[in-house]
């Protein structure tokens, strides 16, 4: 017989959690601490292909704050850097309708200066 107490539940990776609002500001304040030359605000690596899942959510919840624009459920960015990329215009309006297009834009000039390095 299986006693519920004691049973362990493993959540997969991608069922976890990305970031709250709660959190953004002490994830951003940490983040600065290792401040380093290949980093831009919020403090991620320059090159957007190597953002893991975590970095995506900040990134989309700092932009989106940063320009007074709502927030939306970081669920609809549970993707890697990677997977970003292959999004289009239409893809991020979908999951952000109100700066959907602003976020679109500005991954595409991160992405582009990264590629130029």
């Amino acid at each position: 017989m299986l006693d519920l107490e004691t049973a362990e539940v493993r959540v997969p990776w991608f069922a976890n959690p990305c970031i709250s609002k709660h959190r953004l500001q002490p994830l951003v304040a940490e983040k600065a601490k290792r401040l380093d030359e290949d980093m831009l605000p919020p403090y991620l690596p320059r090159d957007p292909r190597s953002w893991t899942r975590d970095d995506v959510c900040l990134w989309v919840t700092w932009t989106l704050f940063s320009h007074n624009l709502p927030c939306p459920s970081v669920d609809r960015f549970l993707m890697n850097g990677k997977a970003v990329c292959l999004m289009s215009v239409n893809m991020f309006t979908a999951r952000v309708p109100i700066g959907g297009k602003m976020l679109y834009r500005d991954f595409q000039i991160r992405l582009a200066e990264a590629m130029t390095m």
